[in-house]
């Protein structure tokens, strides 16, 4: 074949070379895409997650193809790129808002502001996430600007190739960092353990690896092909046998490095915790600052909060408890929610936001309940049974929803917006209610011991557990509550007005007052117990209404049974709430649902060996007062004369109502209510952020280029200020479009950049500055740059204000190699030799 044949021949085929080429690089790219989205999996495990990996993918093909195809500019990558996610972005994102005109609405402002705030969503939302409201936004962000980045760069070649590799990693990334911190089920393969996460970090390095492999072939293969093709000299030796080599020698490296991970990881990684952005991110500290709810709890009985109504509650019949909190932390002074000092991998601390719905406990059915709140505005949610959806309504929904958290294994929930929970706020909450639970006489223990220590637990608890002569077991321990109820004594105050009992008293009935302080501290337990054994000690027998002796109300006895419990090796927890029903008539309960600051109760959960929690009721009884008699149902001993008129009744030491709810270093001054100032600033941030983001890397371009402007004229050598004004004309017309100069010289470029007489003159200075045997002099720096001025002036005529705003933030002239082709310093004239 001749030459002109051959010619034509290549000709024809370099389209599709180019085009096998295109596709080849594209594949390798989405495979590490591909892998990045098995990573992300965990995260959403919804079929909208994969519906939008795709959907964003080819979106992503087709604009990196038209950038291509017209050589578009970052700006006009970037500006596609934002517009494909506007349109895509509520379908996608958000599916579940079309569902009407006024969620689709909400949808699209959410999926606007998903790039700024959506990343916190993923973080304190509880996995997975499904498609709840805008949280695939994030996602849709890393999946549509990540194939257009990779495919761009690598597409149009250049020495930076190996970034498209690197961008292409980055959905791995964000599905290991954005993941949860408890590791997946590992694949167990004979006696081998191989984590999950692992493996994507293997999948990940090898597809990686094999991309760089394969561009690296190809490139050298077109080099190749390109030397051959313009020397006519073909290349000898045997490349394909060095190539298999090459590449059974990899693989061979790559399958021995994956073994050996594969059997090192399960010993490198035991007992190790996963450290990811999610584990950074919780309420606790927020909840370990607020006081305890059932320090709160006598504060509920005072008068003029009473008779209030907190909330009322529509619930199906099988529901009997509304439940506020749950407090499974004690430390001998207060019952708390969560413990400061237990980690971030206790499941009793790990409170983390609801997404659209959780599993339900062993697949029991969900059923409806609705709250309002009426007077309650603290931070514990009110819910019934176990949550598995829960839905706010109203226009402050959004807001509300953002800041509820909850804690599956606690079942509680906590409220932690600005201004939070207030009247009328009302939410639907699916609950799964326990049906048929365990009597807690069939419960055995979970344990052998106690798990409370002896600085916390009174000695008169484990003395007066002693004198019981109580079986052990579940039957043992409701023993033992059913004898601290009995012998105990209702009583809310540690004082009366005689002339005007408190409400709580008048709906007892025929109630005699008893006085009983406040507090839950080990040594107030103790109290609790050193008067019945006091009282057993002085009446003996087993007459529960002659033993009364032990004063006090459910903040008391709560606690006391919890230790009881533990003391019994249970698992026990104290839970404040509201009983809807009881089959007690002597408990208060919730009127119709209407639940009043009086209904406020405190009881224990216990569980045995098993996964269920059983409530136990521990209210004292109210009908028989402790005999004030007692003393002389026996001879004393010493006879002493009591003058009982002038018997003062005195305080104990030290005695505080509210001890154990507010720590020593707790300020109880009333601070300054900033609410108002924090919302401004909070809001003026997010604000003044979106802008930064927005505008911000634009602001920068135009900086770089007034330093580099101004550094350039004030240079202090003058051949440096010459050559320094004809770079910034270079620079203003590649800006403007102008193609970037490769080995022009300065007056042809002059001439390719539009040949006016201010541009001649600004070569020929240029040139003068650099070649001439004599400096310039420093006046010509001055009328130079008048002339650069004028220049880049007359690059902005006859274009729009657009073209102009576009030449000002065009990253061109920042890019562009250098195209300085002589020194900045002048050469030394030649001296003539003496022949």
């Amino acid at each position: 074949m001749s030459a002109p044949g051959r010619r034509d021949l290549r000709a024809r085929r370099a389209p599709r070379v180019r085009l096998r080429f295109f596709v080849a690089q594209a594949a390798l790219l989405d495979l590490v895409i591909a892998v990045g989205a098995v990573a992300t999996w965990p995260i959403y495990r919804s079929a909208a997650f994969a519906v939008m990996v795709i959907v964003a993918s080819v979106a992503a093909h087709a604009i990196a193809a038209a950038g291509l195809r017209w050589r578009w500019n970052a700006w006009w990558l970037a500006g596609a790129t934002i517009a494909a996610y506007l349109v895509l972005g509520l379908p996608l994102a958000a599916p579940a808002s079309l569902s009407s005109p006024a969620q689709a609405l909400s949808g699209a402002v959410a999926v606007l502001r998903a790039p700024v705030t959506g990343w916190k969503d993923l973080l304190t939302l509880e996995l997975p996430l499904g498609s709840y409201q805008a949280t695939l936004a994030p996602a849709l962000v890393v999946f549509l600007a990540v194939p257009v980045i990779a495919l761009s760069v690598a597409w149009r070649g250049g020495r930076f190739w190996p970034l498209a590799v690197g961008t292409a990693l980055l959905p791995t990334v964000f599905g290991i960092f954005f993941g949860s911190a408890a590791l997946l089920s590992p694949f167990v393969v004979g006696p081998v353990t191989i984590p999950r996460e692992a493996l994507v970090g293997l999948a990940a390095v090898v597809a990686a690896l094999g991309a760089i492999v394969w561009r690296t072939i190809s490139d050298r293969r077109r080099a190749i092909a390109t030397a051959v093709a313009s020397t006519g000299v073909r290349a000898t030796g045997r490349p394909l046998r060095g190539l298999a080599g090459r590449i059974v020698t990899a693989g061979a490296m790559v399958t021995a490095a994956v073994v050996a991970a594969a059997l090192a990881a399960p010993w490198a990684l035991a007992g190790q915790p996963r450290e990811v952005l999610r584990a950074g991110i919780d309420p606790r500290l927020e909840i370990a600052a607020e006081l305890s709810p059932l320090a709160q709890y006598r504060a509920s009985f005072a008068d003029e909060t009473y008779a209030r109504t907190l909330f009322r509650v529509d619930a199906p019949t099988a529901a009997d408890r509304v439940r506020l909190a749950t407090l499974p932390f004690y430390d001998g002074r207060v019952a708390r929610v969560v413990d400061p000092g237990a980690g971030a991998d206790d499941p009793r601390t790990a409170f983390a936001r609801v997404p659209s719905s959780l599993p339900s406990p062993a697949g029991a059915p969900s059923r409806t309940v609705r709250v309002t709140i009426d007077t309650y505005d603290d931070v514990w949610m009110p819910t019934v049974g176990a949550v598995t959806a829960l839905a706010f309504d109203g226009g402050d929904a959004a807001s509300l929803a953002d800041r509820f958290y909850y804690n599956a294994e606690t079942r509680a929930g906590v409220q932690l917006g600005e201004p939070g929970l207030r009247a009328g706020a009302t939410y639907s909450q699916d609950a799964v209610v326990d049906d048929g639970a365990p009597s807690l006489a069939d419960l055995d223990p979970a344990r052998g011991g106690p798990v409370l220590g002896g600085d916390v637990v009174p000695e008169s608890l484990v003395t007066w557990v002693e004198a019981q002569e109580a079986s052990g077991g579940g039957a043992g321990l409701a023993t033992l509550i059913e004898r601290l109820r009995a012998r105990g004594f209702l009583s809310h105050a540690l004082t009366v007005d005689e002339a005007s009992p408190p409400a709580w008293a008048d709906d007892l009935g025929d109630y005699a007052f008893q006085p009983s302080r406040a507090g839950h501290s080990t040594d107030r337990i103790g109290r609790l117990f050193s008067d019945l054994l006091a009282r057993e000690g002085e009446i003996g027998g087993d007459d529960d209404a002659a033993l009364v002796s032990a004063v006090g109300d459910d903040e008391q006895f709560a606690v006391a049974g919890m230790m009881l419990a533990d003391q019994l090796g249970f698992d026990a927890r104290v839970v404040v709430g509201t009983r809807l029903t009881s089959d007690e008539p002597t408990l208060s309960t919730c009127d119709d649902g209407v639940c009043t600051a009086g209904d406020l109760a405190a009881w224990i959960e216990v569980r045995g060996d098993g996964s269920t929690w059983v409530p136990v009721d521990v209210t004292p009884q109210h009908a028989v007062s402790p005999s004030p008699d007692t003393q002389q149902r026996q001879d004393p001993k010493i006879p002493t004369e009591v003058r009982q008129e002038q018997a003062d009744t005195v305080l104990p030491a030290d005695a505080d109502p509210s001890d154990g709810g507010r720590r020593p270093d707790d300020d109880t001054r009333a601070a300054p209510d900033l609410t108002a100032l924090w919302t401004a600033l909070r809001v003026g941030g997010v604000s003044l952020l979106t802008v930064v983001l927005l505008f911000g890397p634009f602001a920068l371009i135009v900086l770089v280029k007034l330093f580099r402007r101004r550094a350039r004229r004030r240079a202090d050598d003058p051949v440096e200020r010459l050559t320094g004004g004809w770079q910034e004309f270079v620079d203003a017309a590649v800006d403007h479009g102008h193609p970037v100069p490769r080995s022009q010289t300065r007056r042809e470029l002059a001439a390719h950049y539009g040949g006016t007489a201010g541009a001649t003159e600004l070569a020929t200075l240029a040139d003068r500055s650099v070649f001439d045997a004599t400096a310039p002099d420093p006046s010509d720096g001055d009328r130079f740059w008048a002339v650069v001025d004028a220049e880049r002036s007359r690059l902005d005529d006859g274009i729009g204000w657009w073209a102009r705003l576009r030449a000002r933030v065009s990253v061109r002239s920042l890019l562009r190699r250098s195209g300085r082709a002589s020194p900045t310093r002048r050469p030394m004239p030649r001296r003539r030799r003496d022949r």
